[in-house]
């Protein structure tokens, strides 16, 4: 039997990726609608069983996650720690899909923060540029921002159209304004933001590009985003690594010290060096919140690639 022609491929994806677009809008309307009703222990034990189930079929995210904890836990990521990984991941999904249910009074109520007055500083005075690694419930981070006082913008992946409009949705009602990183005009609105008293939040672990910054982390050699020291630098903001790490009922957000600014691309790579050193000291600590289910550790450097902010 012949291959259908390239119209009749092209026909088929669009009508594949139509019917994805269409679940995963119900499926994100129904999960923001109803999951802050489910009981926690159904949730915590539908968690604790396909945690367990991940580890023992070990499929290419799990493994690695593997590789990644070893790397990041500065030891062998045992079946134990790798569950509590997935476990972690899966407490984030749920939290997702729960936060818009959640109360004012819960979602401040959940959260406890270490150094908070090193932010507050430096909000009230030049302004802030959070980086953050894709730990704990970084959403419920953002959340607790806005309703203490520091409205945050953001930027996001932009994936399918189904699932980049559900979160543009999911984040505004928490109360966050949100750009693409596929924006050209990301990089001056950010800075406008932050002159105009907004808080910038970004995830700054990994390099979606592939044209980050050359830096180490636990003696690795990767390439991390080089926007929040660029947004903070240009802005005269202050930037200030943060790592959110999952308590028993709620959530620490951990804030390290100002990163000083410097100039040049080699003030660049040493600012994002060192949130390096801050996210992989913070994240030793507790690994098990670090969802990094990507390639991670093994990513090229090509300088020539890496963005400069004479």
């Amino acid at each position: 039997m012949s291959a259908p022609p390239e119209s009749r491929r092209r026909s088929i994806r669009k009508l594949s990726d139509a019917v994805r677009d269409r679940v995963l809008r119900a499926v994100y309307r129904g999960g923001w609608r109803v999951a802050h009703r489910i009981p926690l222990p159904l949730v915590r034990g539908v968690i604790t069983f396909a945690s367990a189930q991940a580890v023992r079929h070990n499929g290419p995210h799990v493994a690695t996650l593997r590789r990644n904890l070893a790397v990041a836990a500065g030891r062998p990521a045992d079946d134990q720690l790798l569950r509590a990984a997935v476990a972690s991941h899966l407490r984030n999904v749920y939290e997702q899909l729960a936060l818009p249910g959640w109360r004012a009074e819960e979602v401040r109520g959940r959260v406890v923060t270490v150094n908070e007055s090193v932010l507050r500083t430096a909000y009230a005075g030049s302004g802030a540029v959070v980086a953050l690694p894709h730990s704990g419930n970084w959403d419920l981070a953002g959340a607790w921002a806005c309703l203490t006082g520091m409205p945050v913008t953001t930027v996001a992946e932009q994936l399918s159209e189904a699932e980049y409009a559900a979160f543009i949705g999911f984040r505004e009602r928490l109360g966050m304004k949100v750009l693409s990183h596929r924006d050209p005009a990301a990089i001056p609105l950010l800075i406008e933001d932050v002159r105009a008293g907004r808080l910038v939040c970004l995830l700054a672990d990994r390099d979606l590009p592939g044209r980050g910054l050359a830096v180490e982390w636990q003696g690795r050699r990767i390439t991390m985003p080089a926007g929040p020291a660029v947004v903070a630098r240009r802005a005269g903001a202050a930037l200030i690594p943060a790592v959110c790490q999952f308590t028993g009922q709620g959530m620490a957000i951990v804030f390290g010290p100002v990163i000083p600014a410097r100039p040049g691309r080699e003030g660049l790579v040493a600012m994002t060096q060192d949130t390096a050193d801050f996210f992989a000291g913070t994240i030793a600590a507790q690994p098990e919140d670090w969802h990094m289910m990507q390639p991670f550790f093994s990513v090229p450097v090509d300088p020539i690639a890496c963005p400069t902010d004479a």
